[in-house]
């Protein structure tokens, strides 16, 4: 085919190329161009102008987003970091796609927005394991509080069972129980919230069920220190003679109020019937009885509520006809017999 004249033009019309060759032998004239030539010339320019007609990635690109977008709620509470580090790469996305927009289009390169697209995902893959990460770790946590408020509770119960009856008031019993039922509760709302996937929360109620059985396990020790400092002490009071007449009794025929004295044996030695003991009020000596004097291997066989050593006690006998104020020194008993008055 012979062709006067040749002219090349290039239409651009959005992303689309054309080319059109146009030859107007009327006014060029004859301008030979070989058939070759103008076929390597038109072979590298339509090579050319498909390159860069390239359409932008739109679907990978909305995919993509997409998925950050089904994660952004648990990445608020469970991955802000994570999060964070996604949306920088999604500004990178959309920095490089209005950059590649304002190009012309027959040079126009999605290659770095592939790319970039990739990091994307990354991020999102990122954001879902810190999620799932943080998650499993609130589970372990609260898990491990959960178990360790159940064996404050069992602990609490055995330490509440292991007080005498007569040194715990029932009122005490009572609100150690209600304290303890309360915990109980709060871990059964642990476990509805863990099932919820309210986890700051189960974490929250687990804690707070775990500082609570803590503190009944703490009364309960105090209670118990209590309880024995003041076992302590009436047994050192018992050991220096100290005791306390429930009412009024006569000793020796005289009036000897209701209160507390020292027991001590009286300076003057024994006679026939018996020991001398003093009841002391203070500085002042306020009564005394004779004693009767007892050995021990003879005194098992008296007393039913057991043997004293070096201790003083008093007991209400025959439905409180009389007092018995009971004397232990040495392993000689000194028992005195008080009508009341």
């Amino acid at each position: 085919m012979k062709m006067n004249f040749l002219t090349l033009l290039l239409v651009h019309e959005a992303s689309c190329c054309a080319i059109f060759l146009i030859t107007n032998p009327e006014t060029d004239g004859e301008k030979p161009l070989s058939k070759r030539i103008l076929l390597t010339f038109l072979t590298a320019s339509l090579a050319f102008m498909t390159s860069g007609c390239a359409e932008p990635p739109t679907g990978a690109v909305d995919a993509v987003k997409a998925r950050l977008a089904a994660v952004e709620s648990e990445a608020a509470t469970y991955a802000s970091e994570a999060y964070g580090n996604a949306e920088d790469a999604v500004g990178q996305l959309d920095t490089e796609l209005e950059t590649q927009a304002q190009s012309f289009a027959l040079l126009r390169d999605y290659e770095r927005t592939n790319e970039l697209i990739g990091s994307v995902g990354l991020a999102v893959d990122a954001v879902e394991e810190a999620i799932d990460a943080e998650k499993q770790r609130l589970r372990t946590e609260t898990g491990r509080v959960v178990s360790n408020a159940e064996e404050e509770v069992a602990t609490a119960r055995v330490s509440i069972t292991e007080i005498a009856e007569d040194d715990l008031p029932e009122e005490q019993a009572m609100a150690w129980e209600s304290d303890l039922s309360d915990v109980e509760s709060a871990l059964g709302e642990t476990g509805r919230l863990l099932a919820g996937e309210q986890l700051f929360d189960a974490q929250r109620e687990a804690n707070s069920a775990l500082a609570s059985a803590q503190g009944v396990n703490s009364g309960i020790s105090s209670f118990v220190a209590e309880v024995e400092r003041l076992r302590e002490e009436a047994a050192a009071r018992r050991a220096r003679g100290e005791i306390t007449i429930p009412s009024a009794v006569l000793a020796d025929g005289e009036e000897l109020a209701a209160g507390m004295y020292l027991l001590r044996l009286a300076d003057d030695g024994p006679e026939s019937m018996g020991r001398w003991v003093e009841f002391v009020s203070g500085d002042s000596v306020a009564g005394r009885g004779l004693a009767v004097v007892i050995s021990d291997d003879e005194m098992s066989e008296v007393s039913e509520s057991g043997m004293l050593r070096n201790e003083a006690r008093v007991e209400v006998l025959k439905e409180a006809d009389y007092v018995r104020v009971w004397l232990n020194r040495d392993g000689v008993n000194y028992l005195v017999h008080m009508p009341p008055a």
